[in-house]
């Protein structure tokens, strides 16, 4: 009981320090300066000062999400397997999640375009991974969405409700 009080402390611990770094990031990108003026298609725009910070901590937040899910993935499938050798009933979705979210990768992959992309700056994007590296996170994004959204329906009506 005591290990488990430690882990939901340092869990809302971790997700307190992550949720104030976001808000200074969000607060520096939107409250401080709009110095940044750049040509693009004829036009002069302004451009937030921190915006690659801002990217950069959204690129680290992707990163974390996916490493946790894949972690707690591996770590709670060989909880399982251990389990069902002790002859008591396996319980989570763990190794489903795992498996959905590899599957959903590998098809994203598959799906992806390679065609050249033009930017907003006029430059020709030819480089074969980078296009299939936005195809693939983008088909992804799309595809968690959707699921997010009917699992929260889910959720909500309280179909898979617990029995006592």
């Amino acid at each position: 009981m005591k290990t488990e009080n430690k882990q939901i402390k340092a869990s809302k611990w971790a997700l307190s320090i992550l949720f104030v770094i976001s808000a200074v990031v969000l607060i520096m990108f939107f409250g401080i300066g709009y110095g940044n003026t750049t040509y693009s298609n004829g036009k002069n725009l302004t451009d937030p000062q921190y915006t690659s910070l801002l990217l950069i901590w959204l690129y680290t937040l992707v990163g974390l999400c996916v490493a946790s899910v894949l972690g707690f993935g591996i770590v709670n499938g060989i909880r399982n397997l251990k389990t069902k050798t002790s002859g008591q009933q396996r319980t989570g979705f763990a190794g489903w999640v795992f498996i959905f979210t590899f599957a959903l990768l590998a098809v994203s992959y598959f799906l992806s375009s390679t065609d050249p992309v033009r930017k907003g700056d006029g430059e020709l994007v030819k480089t074969l991974w980078e296009l299939q590296l936005t195809d693939v996170c983008l088909f992804t994004i799309y595809a968690l969405v959707v699921v997010s959204i009917i699992c929260s329906v889910i959720s909500m009506l309280g179909i898979f409700k617990a029995r006592k």
